[in-house]
C-alpha cells in the first residue's frame, strides 16, 4: 500500500527546499532521498505531487489567494502555503484522491509541521476551495442535464 501520507511530507520538504532553501529540484530531491526510512512508493508519490505543484503554482496561488482574500499571500507561512499548494494539486489533478481525504490529510500535516493554528487555517482555506470544486461540479452536472 502506497504512504500517501509520507509522500505528502516529503512533497512538502521538497517544495520548501526549492522555495525558502533556494535548491534546484534535482538537488532538492537527491538530498531528501537519502532519508532510509523514505518507502519507494512515498518517494514516488512525493516527487509527482511536488512537480505537479511547481507546473501549476500560478494557478494553486490563485484558488489559495480567492480563498483566503483578508490575507495577503506574502503573509501566510511558507509551510501552510505549501500544505495548502499540495492539496489543492490533489484537488485538482489526483482524481483518485477524495476531497474530504486531501482536506484531512493536509490539515494533519500543519498540525505536525506549522504552529498551532496552522490546522485550522489550513481547514478554512481548503474548505474555501473546495467549494469551488463542488460549486463547478454541481453547474457542470446541471449544464449536461
Amino acid at each position: 500500500m502506497i504512504s500517501r501520507r509520507r509522500g505528502r511530507e516529503f512533497a512538502m520538504q521538497l517544495l520548501y527546499a526549492v522555495e525558502v532553501g533556494k535548491e534546484a529540484f534535482a538537488e532538492a530531491l537527491k538530498g531528501l532521498s537519502a532519508d532510509p526510512d523514505l518507502p519507494p512508493d512515498a518517494k514516488e508519490y512525493g516527487v509527482k505531487l511536488a512537480r505537479k505543484v511547481l507546473e501549476n503554482q500560478d494557478e494553486l496561488d490563485a484558488k489559495l489567494a480567492l480563498a483566503s482574500a483578508n490575507w495577503d499571500l506574502e503573509r501566510i507561512a511558507i509551510v501552510d502555503k505549501l500544505i495548502i499548494r499540495c492539496a489543492t494539486a490533489e484537488l485538482m489533478f489526483f482524481s483518485d484522491v477524495p476531497l474530504k481525504v486531501a482536506i484531512n490529510e493536509a490539515v494533519d500535516i500543519a498540525r505536525k509541521f506549522s504552529t498551532g493554528e496552522s490546522s485550522r487555517f489550513v481547514n478554512g482555506v481548503l474548505d474555501a476551495i473546495a467549494k469551488t470544486f463542488s460549486n463547478s461540479i454541481q453547474r457542470n452536472e446541471q449544464d449536461a442535464e
